[in-house]
């Protein structure tokens, strides 16, 4: 999230992350500039009117680049010309303030899912274990399980990437933010706390490591 007002942006990272998202904060162009060059986002938030310039400003040197995260204008400029203005920049979708933070979210999920990060649909299914992501609600058969929302955003990412070897950093930038000590075993911990909730008394195991790699959640 690009945002310069630092109660706003302290706020919305607060209400966002409710929604299990890990919102890091730029403070301006050539913070979210740098930021967005070393760190892969599923979804950028940009305010138009920063200290160092223009946000849309900003759009074409990310595409430029290669880099196709979706972006999101949140700004209180809603004019009709300034909206038209910045999706012709390259952002994938405006929204004004004042709004409504729910709608916000759903937007968000929304690019997210355009983007192929989320599927379409909410219900995952992996073997016989199902997870709602609408209603952040996992089941082995008919069994429901109880997780901390922390080891439910494990479980969605390494489901949403099913079959795919998921290495400790993807699973800290996508789970966890800046604060978290990259040396401590605190993503191993989380795994073995969730193993033991997902696969304990089960014959098949869906949660594997791979040594020296990471993390993969398959049912095959």
């Amino acid at each position: 999230m690009v945002e310069d007002d630092v109660v706003i942006a302290k706020n919305l990272k607060a209400l966002i992350s409710k929604s299990s998202f890990v919102v890091e904060i730029a403070s301006n162009l050539g913070e979210a500039d740098a930021k967005i060059e070393t760190n892969q986002y599923d979804c950028i938030v940009l305010d138009r009117r920063l200290p160092d310039g223009e946000g849309v400003e900003l759009i074409p040197k990310i595409r430029a680049k290669g880099i196709y995260s979706p972006i999101l204008v949140l700004t209180s400029r809603n004019q009709h010309q300034d909206i038209v203005e910045g999706l012709n920049s390259g952002a994938d979708d405006y929204l004004s303030k004042p709004f409504n933070i729910e709608e916000l979210i759903a937007r968000i999920r929304a690019l997210i899912r355009r983007g192929e990060r989320i599927p379409e649909s909410p219900v995952l299914s992996i073997g016989d274990l199902t997870l709602d992501t609408n209603l952040r609600l996992a089941k082995r058969g008919e069994i429901r399980i109880a997780l901390s929302p922390r080891e439910y955003s494990i479980l969605e990412y390494l489901c949403i990437n099913q079959c795919k070897v998921v290495n400790r950093m993807e699973l800290i930038e996508h789970v966890w933010d800046e604060s978290l000590d990259l040396f401590s075993n605190t993503v191993d911990v989380h795994i073995r706390y969730l193993r033991k909730k997902i696969d304990e008394g089960y014959h098949k195991k869906l949660i594997r490591t791979v040594r020296g790699k990471g993390y993969v959640v398959c049912g095959k």
